[in-house]
């Protein structure tokens, strides 16, 4: 599944640079024998993500409440046909 837009959000590939450099590091992992070190780093990723997880959900909950005042905002804007009978009589 390759997801290209959410919540009208652009999602962008990964700069080639970044890419590279992520590559890298994952082959120097798989070649590496300390393992003790491997396990230290693999916890600290784990850790790591949880924290990113939380601040990406909060991001993302705010984003979409924001959206909602946005249609909300937008739909008092509109007039409806009682408001404009209402406003004919009752100038």
């Amino acid at each position: 599944m390759n997801i290209k837009k959410f919540l009208n959000i652009e999602i962008e590939e990964a700069p080639p640079e970044l890419q590279l450099s992520v590559e890298m590091r994952c082959r120097e992992i798989m070649q590496s024998e300390d393992h003790d070190n491997i396990k230290r780093y693999c916890t600290h990723l784990v850790r790591h993500q949880m924290h990113q997880d939380v601040f990406l959900a909060s991001i993302l909950g705010r984003l979409v409440e924001l959206e909602a005042n946005l249609v909300v905002k937008e739909i008092r804007k509109k007039p409806t046909f009682i408001n404009k009978i209402k406003k004919r009589l009752f100038k």
